[in-house]
């Protein structure tokens, strides 16, 4: 009986040293072909605060799905000191309130020194005090309000200020086509408020005269006494600025429906290639003044690709996509040389220079702004035509 029990118990110290050996080796070999662990040695985490519901999730949404793809870029080629780029995503939700909320749990909660957005300029503004406050830089692909550009010295952008823009409408509508008397329609938002105000301030400034001034308010769908008033004042040119495409369609809708035969004038909001394509009958001959982009640039050609690959459309809004893209590698290249560190990011942002991006040559001035151009295009049979 003795001997029976050590026979049971030898097997049982066998088989348990067996099991053993195995699970270490397992883990050892975990250790050796797991490629996430091989690849990289912890991550650098960069914050992304975009619309990504509601009306403004049309930038959005595109503008994340181009900063993945720069992200997987560089995470697939070894990513930065040995280190991947780690998104963590926020939606802003295009406001104020919810770009600071985005703001805080990003900088208290998840600790990043860098932030991406907002899609808009509300949601920037809003995030722009506590970003500043915290030394972490803030940088956006599509917020344009020239507030903006006063906000602080670790808040960037690579969308030009709508200071510019609304100089260069005003001087269309009162030089090129030859208008005396405009009238606005625009929404309460700060970046329609802010092209509003210069709009205004520089067509008066050239000799013309504000028949009428509308606003709205985010939440309506029924501009018909807007338009009315504007039909009323009898303006030469229509100037209207939504803070997304979708009120933007049905203003449009309802001022040709009212009969209104003046020229329409806008922003970029309102010629994104989606928007023109699914409201070419409408959209004829509305006149969008835009950023001067290159769509046949190598790095912009290899985006957009891409971007069809994955999202199964055409891009919507190319400059806002490759700005944000731009940005990932910009940053990229800040933590590689400098670390990850939001003064030195700072920076070395503040030096650049003549980069060579997907959105072409970039400089960045004192105020953190892009020294860029406009285009003022023509919506012609459903595309974009370029008139100065």
């Amino acid at each position: 009986m003795w001997v029976n029990n050590m026979k049971i118990l030898f097997c049982f110290l066998i088989i348990a040293f067996a099991l053993t050996a195995c699970a270490q080796q397992g883990i050892q070999g975990s250790l050796i072909t797991n490629p996430e662990q091989a690849k990289f040695n912890g991550s650098y985490k960069i914050g992304v605060m975009l619309a990504l519901t509601g009306d403004a999730a049309t930038y959005g949404l595109p503008e994340q799905r181009a900063i993945k793809i720069a992200a997987d870029e560089i995470n697939s080629k070894g990513g930065i000191n040995g280190k991947k780029l780690e998104l963590i995503y926020e939606d802003a939700k295009c406001n104020p309130k919810d770009g600071n909320a985005a703001a805080q749990k990003l900088i208290n909660i998840d600790k990043v020194k860098v932030i991406i957005g907002g899609s808009c300029s509300g949601e920037t503004l809003g995030a722009a005090p506590i970003a500043e406050a915290n030394k972490v830089i803030l940088i956006s692909s599509s917020s344009t309000s020239p507030d903006i550009t006063r906000s602080g010295d670790f808040i960037f952008r690579v969308a030009p200020s709508d200071a510019l823009a609304g100089i260069i409408a005003a001087d269309y509508a009162y030089n090129d086509l030859k208008s005396r008397n405009a009238a606005l329609i625009t929404e309460s938002a700060d970046y329609p408020q802010g092209l509003r105000r210069i709009f205004k301030e520089n067509f008066v400034k050239l000799g013309g005269k504000i028949v009428s001034d509308e606003t709205y308010n985010p939440e309506d769908t029924d501009f018909r006494t807007q338009v009315t008033k504007t039909k009323a004042s009898n303006p030469d040119v229509i100037y209207i600025v939504p803070q997304a495409p979708p009120k933007g369609i049905l203003l449009v809708k309802q001022i040709k429906e009212a009969g209104l035969k003046q020229q329409l004038l806008t922003a970029e909001v309102l010629i994104g290639r989606d928007v023109i394509k699914e409201n070419a009958a409408d959209f004829d001959g509305l006149i969008g003044v835009e950023q001067k982009f290159n769509e046949s640039n190598p790095k912009a050609v290899d985006l957009f690709k891409k971007y069809r690959q994955s999202a199964k459309e055409e891009p919507p809004f190319p400059t806002y996509m490759a700005g944000a893209y731009d940005i990932i590698y910009l940053i990229s290249d800040a933590i590689r040389i400098k670390g990850y560190d939001s003064e030195k990011i700072r920076d070395y942002l503040y030096s650049v220079n003549n980069y060579d991006g997907a959105l072409g040559k970039l400089t960045i001035d004192e105020n953190g702004d892009p020294i860029m151009e406009y285009d003022v295009k023509q919506v012609k049979d459903g595309k974009l035509i370029i008139l100065s």
